[in-house]
């Protein structure tokens, strides 16, 4: 008898088993203090261009950036060490006479590099944004997946300059546990956009120490 209601248990247990829904585990972020936003001017007399960003990030200009020695002044990298990432900052002078190859060069690397940095991203979207008054043209990357670089960015005037800047973070890519971060940043990198001003810019113009 004993025997008997062991079984029939045994047999309801593994029916109401069988019959239990699963429930998905909600998502989880992990839990991060973000920085208060103060915005202040970026304006560099060896740069041709001025912006307002967040005091949170650190000015820093290297000699070397992404493994590349610095082929002008003006490559340098805005950093976050609160959120452990890091804007890297590159200019081009497309001026001169070969200008339309230039631009070319310029906006072919965009995309170049975009995929190389990348090769894991499962997805990419551009975005325009002109504003023909400050004779600027942007393009904007957001690039979907465990990627090195989720958020970058091209601007220029078309005629003498050309910008480059690149999200990055000092972690191993995971595009779900860094959504939230990278959308914080994210929206400072487009009040940079929003704020950027070309400046006059003269090779006669010193350098001044940092």
């Amino acid at each position: 008898m004993r025997l008997l209601l062991f079984l029939v248990g045994l047999t309801l247990t593994i029916a109401c088993t069988e019959d239990r829904i699963p429930i998905p585990k909600p998502r989880v972020y992990p839990n991060v203090n973000y920085p208060a936003r103060n915005y202040v001017q970026f304006d560099k007399n060896y740069c041709a261009f001025s912006f307002k960003y967040p005091d949170y990030m650190i000015f820093e200009r290297d000699s070397m950036l992404v493994n590349q020695a610095a082929k002008h002044p003006c490559w340098f990298t805005m950093k976050v060490p609160s959120l452990d990432g890091s804007i890297h900052f590159t200019y081009t002078n497309i001026g001169g006479d070969s200008i339309n190859k230039k631009l070319f060069d310029v906006l072919s690397d965009s995309y170049t590099l975009s995929e190389k940095h990348n090769i894991k991203a499962t997805g990419r979207t551009t975005e325009d944004f002109i504003d023909r008054e400050r004779n600027l043209y942007a393009i904007t990357f957001n690039v979907d997946g465990d990627v090195a670089s989720p958020y970058h960015f091209r601007l220029t005037d078309s005629l003498n300059h050309a910008v480059w800047a690149s999200l990055y973070f000092n972690t191993r890519p995971n595009a779900d546990s860094m959504a939230p971060v990278v959308a914080f940043v994210k929206e400072d990198l487009e009040k940079m956009i929003e704020s950027f001003e070309w400046n006059e810019y003269s090779k006669s113009t010193p350098i001044e120490k940092e």
